[in-house]
Order: C-alpha cells, then sequence, then structure tokens
C-alpha cells in the first residue's frame, strides 16, 4: 500500500488508542483496573512459589469457641486473657518456636492482664499487635511515650510509607513489658481488596514495623537503606530488597487458593485439648497428642482468629479470608522474597504501541489473508506470554492499556479495512450471495485476491433440465409459466445452496452448478449427489402440492427433471466485464456433465454420474451401472451409472434387478444377443415395472443382431448428440 494510504491507518490503530490509554493513566481508575486484571491473570497462570514453611497459625476458630463458650476459664469471645500465655508456653515445651506473633489487640484493661505481663517477662520471643487509624479523639496514655522510644525504627528514607493519626498500643503493663511490637494494619486498595503491605507505618513522626517486618526480623537487630526507591532490609547478612511502590506499599504475591486453605492451622481447641490430656497423665508421649508440641518447632508462630464473630475477615484476590491468612502470607512473601514489583504503566504503553503497530503492518501491508485473522491470536498469546515470563521474574507489567487498547485499536483497523475494501467486496458479495449460500459467500470474501483469480481445480459439475418443458410452457399461460418456474427454481436452488453448491446460472428451466468452488470442498462430489437425491424429494414435495391444490395442467404437475453430475478439474472464477460479471465454469468437466444430463433422457433415468463420481461416493450412496457410451466431442469412452439412492434405502429387489442387468450387459460385451436379452428381460420382471434402460438395450442387441458390429466393436455406444 502507498504510503500516503498507511498514515491515516498508524492514526486510527496506533495513536487513537495510545492517547486513550495514556489518559486514563492519569486518573485512579486505570491502576485499579490494572490490578483487577492483574489478580485475574495470576489466577490463570501457574504459581511458581510457594508459601513459607516457617509459619504456623494457631487459630481461635469456630469450633474453640463454640467448645469452650460454657467454660469456666475462658467464657465467650473475647477469652479471658490469661489463656494466650497457655498457648504461648505449650508451643515451648520441647523446642521453641523462633518467635511468637500475636495478632490481636489488648488494648483495654482486662482482670488478667497480669497473666500477659508475667508471659512477657518470662517466655521470651513474643510480639503483640498494635493499630493505627486516622480520625477520631485522640487521648492521652500513661507510658506510651516509653512504649514510643522502646518500639521505633530509626529509618534514613524519603519512602512514603503510610501515616497515622492515631496509635493504639498494648494496654498498661502488657505493652511496658512487651518483648516487641507490631503493627496490625492492613490497606485496602480502592476497590476494597487487599493486595498490597507495607513493612513499616508512620505515627506521630516515628516508624514502627508491621506484622510480616516482625516476622522476618525474629527480634533481631536489622538495618535498612533507601536504594532507587527500593527499601533495603540487611540482618545477619541476609539482604531482602523490597521493591516498595510510590505510596509505600508492595504488592504481595499471594500464591493459590489452595495454598491459602492448606495454611498449617492448628485450633486452640486442640492445643487446649492437648494440654489438658497430657496434664493429666493419660499419654506420656506428647508427640501422640492431638497437637504434639513439636510441630512448632524453630516455626514462626501467628496466634490469630478465624471466627465469624471476631469480625477479622478481609476480602484478598481469592475471595474472603481471615486477617491472620493475609497477615501469614505477607510475612512468607517478606521471609522468602516473593515480592511483586509493579512496572510503571509506561511499559504496558510502550508494549501495547508496538503490538499495535505491528497490527497496523499485518492489516494494511502484509498480503497473507490468513494472519490478518490469526494476529489478534497471536498478538494475545504475545501479551499473555510477555506477562507471564515476567511474573515468572516477580514483575507485574500493567496490563489495562492492552487489554483496551488492542480491542480498540483491532476494530478501528478493521472498520477502516471494511470502509477502504468494502465497495470492492460488496461488488462480489452481491454477485455471490444470489448463487451461494451466505456462510459460503462469507468464506470465500474473506480470500478477495484468490477468489478474483480464479483458478483451477477439482470441482463436481451439475447440470439439470426439466423434461419435456416446452409442451408444459405450451400449455399455461404467461403467468402461471412465470409462477411454475419460479416455485420450481426458488425450491431446487435453495436445495443447492444448503448444500455448499455454487449456482452457476439459470438457462430457462436449467440450472447449471459447481460444488467444491469458489470454497474448495474435498466432499464435493457427496454434496453434489446428496443435493441431487434432495431435489428429487423436493419435486415429489411440489408436485403433492400442486396436486392437492389443482394447479396448473395435468403435464405440469406430473413434471420431472434430468440432472447430470460429473466431478474432475475444471477453470472457475469470475469471468465478464467489471460492471457485469458471473462466477462459472469451463473445461471437459464441465462439458460432460452437461451431456450426461442430456443422455439421462435415453436411460430413462432421472441421475446419470459419471464414473469418477461413483468410485468416489459409493460407500454412501447406491449407483446402479448403466453402460459405456461416448458422448459428443469426447473420443474417450464414459462408464455412466444412475444415482438411485443411499445405500442404506436399497432394497434386494433392486439389487438382484442390477445384477441380472449387469449379467445380460455381460453377455452384450460378449455379441450373445439372444442370452442378453433374456438377462434384460428379466430385470423388469424383478422390479415389477417396465426399465427403459433394458428395453433400450434390448432393443439395440435386436438391431446388431440383424446388422453385426464390425471385428473392432468394443460395445461403447456412440451419442451423436449432445
Amino acid at each position: 500500500m502507498k504510503q500516503n494510504k498507511i498514515l491515516f491507518p498508524i492514526f486510527l490503530m496506533v495513536v487513537v488508542p495510545t492517547i486513550l490509554t495514556t489518559f486514563i493513566s492519569f486518573f485512579r481508575f486505570s491502576t485499579t483496573l490494572d490490578r483487577k486484571l492483574s489478580d485475574g491473570l495470576f489466577h490463570l497462570l501457574p504459581s511458581h512459589h510457594f508459601f513459607s514453611k516457617d509459619i504456623v497459625i494457631i487459630d481461635i476458630d469456630e469450633q474453640s469457641i463454640a467448645k469452650y463458650a460454657d467454660h469456666p476459664e475462658l467464657g465467650q469471645w473475647p477469652w479471658k486473657r490469661h489463656i494466650y500465655p497457655t498457648l504461648i508456653n505449650y508451643t515451648k515445651l520441647i523446642t521453641p518456636p523462633r518467635i511468637t506473633i500475636i495478632d490481636i489487640m489488648f488494648t483495654e484493661r482486662s482482670d488478667y492482664d497480669e497473666a500477659l505481663v508475667i508471659a512477657n517477662e518470662s517466655l521470651g520471643e513474643i510480639s503483640h499487635a498494635a493499630n493505627f487509624r486516622d480520625g477520631g479523639i485522640v487521648i492521652p496514655r500513661k507510658g506510651i511515650e516509653s512504649i514510643q522510644e522502646r518500639f521505633k525504627v530509626p529509618l534514613n528514607t524519603h519512602i512514603p510509607f503510610p501515616k497515622f493519626e492515631n496509635a493504639s498500643f498494648p494496654i498498661g503493663q502488657i505493652g511496658e513489658t512487651a518483648p516487641m511490637i507490631h503493627v496490625v494494619n492492613v490497606i485496602t486498595d480502592a476497590d476494597g481488596i487487599l493486595r498490597r503491605f507495607s513493612p513499616f507505618v508512620q505515627w506521630n513522626g516515628f516508624y514502627f514495623p508491621t506484622l510480616a517486618m516482625q516476622a522476618f526480623a525474629l527480634g533481631e537487630t536489622y538495618e535498612t537503606e533507601s536504594k532507587d526507591g527500593d527499601l533495603i532490609i540487611q540482618k545477619n547478612g541476609e539482604k531482602r530488597i523490597v521493591p516498595v511502590g510510590k505510596d509505600g506499599l508492595v504488592r504481595a504475591y499471594f500464591y493459590t487458593e489452595e495454598e491459602l486453605r492448606n495454611i498449617p492451622r492448628y485450633s486452640a481447641a486442640g492445643i487446649i485439648e492437648s494440654l489438658e490430656t497430657l496434664n493429666s497423665g493419660e499419654v506420656e508421649d506428647p508427640n501422640s497428642l492431638l497437637v504434639p508440641p513439636k510441630l512448632f518447632k524453630d516455626k514462626i508462630v501467628l496466634i490469630g482468629t478465624s471466627a465469624a464473630s471476631t469480625h477479622d475477615d478481609v476480602v484478598t484476590p481469592f475471595g474472603l479470608f481471615p486477617g491472620v491468612i493475609a497477615q501469614a502470607v505477607f510475612a512468607s512473601n517478606l521471609i522468602e522474597g516473593h515480592l511483586l514489583r509493579e512496572l510503571p504503566e509506561f511499559y504496558g504503553i510502550l508494549f501495547t504501541t508496538l503490538v499495535l503497530f505491528v497490527g497496523v503492518l499485518v492489516l494494511f501491508i502484509n498480503q497473507w489473508h490468513s494472519l490478518k485473522s490469526l494476529y489478534p491470536i497471536f498478538a494475545i498469546s504475545l501479551f499473555l506470554g510477555t506477562f507471564y515470563f515476567l511474573y515468572r521474574m516477580d514483575l507485574v507489567l500493567s496490563t489495562y492499556s492492552f487489554v483496551l487498547g488492542f480491542p480498540i485499536s483491532y476494530l478501528l483497523g478493521f472498520a477502516y479495512l471494511t470502509y477502504t475494501e468494502g465497495r470492492e467486496k460488496r461488488k462480489f458479495n452481491h454477485i455471490l450471495r444470489n448463487l451461494v449460500d451466505p456462510e459460503v459467500v462469507s468464506v470465500a470474501l474473506e480470500n478477495m485476491e484468490s477468489l478474483k483469480q480464479g483458478g483451477e481445480w477439482e470441482i463436481t459439475a451439475f447440470f439439470s433440465d426439466v423434461a419435456g418443458f416446452s409442451s408444459i410452457s405450451e400449455e399455461l399461460s404467461a403467468t402461471d409459466l412465470a409462477k411454475l418456474l419460479n416455485e420450481y427454481l426458488s425450491a431446487m436452488t435453495n436445495v443447492l445452496k444448503s448444500n455448499s453448491g455454487t449456482l452457476d446460472k439459470y438457462i430457462g428451466d436449467a440450472i447449471v452448478g459447481i460444488f467444491g468452488a469458489p470454497i474448495q470442498n474435498p466432499n464435493h462430489p457427496k454434496l453434489a449427489c446428496k443435493t441431487a437425491l434432495e431435489m428429487r424429494k423436493e419435486l415429489e414435495r411440489l408436485r403433492d402440492g400442486w396436486n392437492q391444490r389443482g394447479e396448473y395442467t395435468p403435464l405440469a404437475r406430473s413434471m420431472v427433471f434430468r440432472i447430470g453430475l460429473n466431478c474432475g478439474p475444471a477453470k472457475v472464477g469470475f469471468m465478464g466485464t467489471d460492471s457485469l460479471a458471473s462466477y462459472t465454469m469451463m473445461g471437459d468437466t464441465v462439458n460432460l456433465a452437461a451431456r450426461l444430463e442430456a443422455a439421462a433422457k435415453d436411460y430413462g433415468v432421472s441421475i446419470l454420474v459419471s464414473e469418477s463420481i461413483e468410485s468416489v461416493c459409493k460407500d454412501e450412496f447406491h449407483f446402479r451401472f448403466l453402460d459405456w457410451i461416448r458422448v459428443k466431442g469426447k473420443e474417450a469412452p464414459v462408464k455412466i451409472y444412475s444415482l438411485e439412492a443411499y445405500q442404506k434405502d436399497v432394497s434386494n429387489e433392486v439389487i438382484e434387478a442390477e445384477r441380472e442387468y449387469e449379467l445380460g450387459f455381460s453377455e452384450y460385451l460378449k455379441q450373445n444377443w439372444e442370452v442378453a436379452i433374456l438377462h434384460f428381460k428379466n430385470v423388469s420382471k424383478f422390479l415389477g415395472k417396465h426399465d427403459i434402460t433394458s428395453e433400450m438395450l434390448i432393443l439395440r442387441c435386436e438391431n446388431l443382431f440383424q446388422s453385426p458390429p464390425p471385428v473392432d466393436w468394443d460395445g461403447v455406444y456412440t451419442r451423436t448428440s449432445k
């Protein structure tokens, strides 16, 4: 295509979608859409990380609350606080866990706070939960300054970690004696889904670690620094690069729904029952308990709740889960380094722009028409492959620009292509729509160049003609003749089109059709046979209707047709002028089909076919051998058959009659005229009606008996008329 004709497609398919997606990126909606789309892709793509084996959860679940609702030491939710040291102490019976992180708030006084204070001072590595929030009234609390000074983290960074106005630390001496503090706040995205977390949060000008950070640090000393916008955390030679976003949050890797549901969770009720069993002396080996203490060896233990009454559920990319599950995911991410880096939207827009530009070349430069249909599949596959390749590297490509831009681009491109090429396509569509079934037309128009050029390939030529139509037309008025002809031709043409046939032309009452063009179809001989049989059945239906209504004349109401079929190579294509052209066929194959239609009259059959049809269709259709003939204009003899019916519909009487006919023809070739005549006469007896073909062969035998053929006679009958 010339240069001036490619500039506008580039504008439509590249510039317009790029401007649109870039404009959308200025709004927060694009970020939310991006994350929703990437969630969907994460569901579809294989997981490449696995949840940390170092994390287990002690879960105060529905069973635990229901089982101990009437227990004098626990009561209904919230439980009395002396149970938590009991749970923590149980995990330390054999080999203690590395750290115990409590995901439950103790911000109000109770009568059992002393138990937690003692646990803080005696049980070691315990981290208590703090909750930060915005708004409300700031209530000064005694001792909060000391807690703030003990647990603040000195960060020298410009990263805008989430900032809160108010803080709720563990109450009183629980907070003052706590070995460690972590913040349990989670921050959902604009659509209410929890996808991201922060290792630190801000309050009162100071930084505090979140639960995930505490699980990574394990109470040890660590150092932090900022580099290229990332947070780098180092402890004991271990280095973790945290790809923090512009708002101080990092995208979490949520593994799979199955893994989230299979995170090791041990019911608090099971631990309490195991402890009671152990204290009763019923078992000596702790490993045989319902929840063996060894399960917590060297683990990071999270104590949280999943019971509905605790109202601690959050919405994750995999649906609703207890908050402690989300915290466990964040902790696993930081411990194992399963952190996703969201690439700037610019990369997604650039990728989309390149794909769109290639789309312009495919639609407007490329000459392989099939590629125009395949390119969307290729482009989508390339997008998914690129997304997955980056995802395997824990990089998240912006997706909204492709998901929005590519369909818009390709729709605009196809619309413009349809507009520019539509005039020529409409011209051929106008010609074809009356010749071929609409579905065939739509396929044929996919390859305009091939359609215009035509070609030479295997087809089946179809010719049909009404017997004695001249006599019928003489009996009818012009109005009735037009009505009869229109009704007949409409019905027959519908049958032709419904079997993927192409109407070549009408010649008065004659129908000329093509099977296997303009769309090549290897089953064209069988489709032609099917059409011929269905036309015969359709004509019977028409005759019944005419007789019931008493329309036309008796001769018209008894109308019959003849069909000739032949398959072989032929030239097919549009032939004519630019303003007046028709899709047609030419060649010896076509000529023979026309001769067969004419010859059908001699043999008294409705459908006459060549050996080329019989040889490829005999498994499905039943043919009767008739003769060897030499048609006018063709020296080579042709073996001809009558198409009778489907194989399943042939009776034994017909088969016996045909066998008798073939015996007679065999004797005919041997010039045993009298024996041949006897066999031919038996055919009508088997059929129970006059068989015109046999009677014609009887007459031929009698003539040859009286006037013997020459010595070189080969039994082929030469027709002298078309």
